[in-house]
This record gives C-alpha cells, sequence and structure tokens, in this order.
C-alpha cells in the first residue's frame, strides 16, 4: 500500500480550496476524502476549579516498584 498523505484545511463559505501537495507523493491517480472535523464541546477552565475533589499521594513522585517497572519495560 502506497504512503499516504494528511492534509488539513479550512473549507471557505465559498467552498473551493487550493490544497499545495507534499511533493513525496507521486503523481498519478489518488482519491480524495473530505472528512468534516467533529467540534468539541467549548468550555473554559479556571485554575483551581478541582479543588478538593482531587487528592495526589504524598509519594507520587516515587520510583515505582522493580517488579511494577519490569511490566512496563516488558523485562519480565
Amino acid at each position: 500500500m502506497p504512503p499516504s498523505h494528511r492534509v488539513v484545511v479550512n473549507i471557505p463559505a465559498s467552498r473551493r480550496i487550493e490544497i499545495d501537495l507534499p511533493r513525496t507523493l507521486p503523481e498519478g491517480p489518488a482519491e480524495v476524502v473530505i472528512v468534516p472535523q467533529q467540534r468539541t464541546a467549548q468550555f473554559s477552565r479556571g485554575a483551581g476549579m478541582d479543588a478538593g475533589h482531587v487528592w495526589i499521594s504524598e509519594d507520587f513522585d516515587a520510583p515505582l516498584p522493580d517488579e511494577l517497572l519490569a511490566d512496563f519495560e516488558g523485562s519480565r
């Protein structure tokens, strides 16, 4: 399968776009698929909004136990 290239564009009101394709894209037939991006909910968060709702252990930054570290590193 040939490499694919992703190009993100903004579709203006005129519904016309001009795209400069990467030089690594070979000449010849290609399929162009337009997929609208999902809009995410917009909300504002301020510093301290979760105060009193989150607890962080005193040993949060402590090294992991050897057996757990071995699982992450795949050496067991």
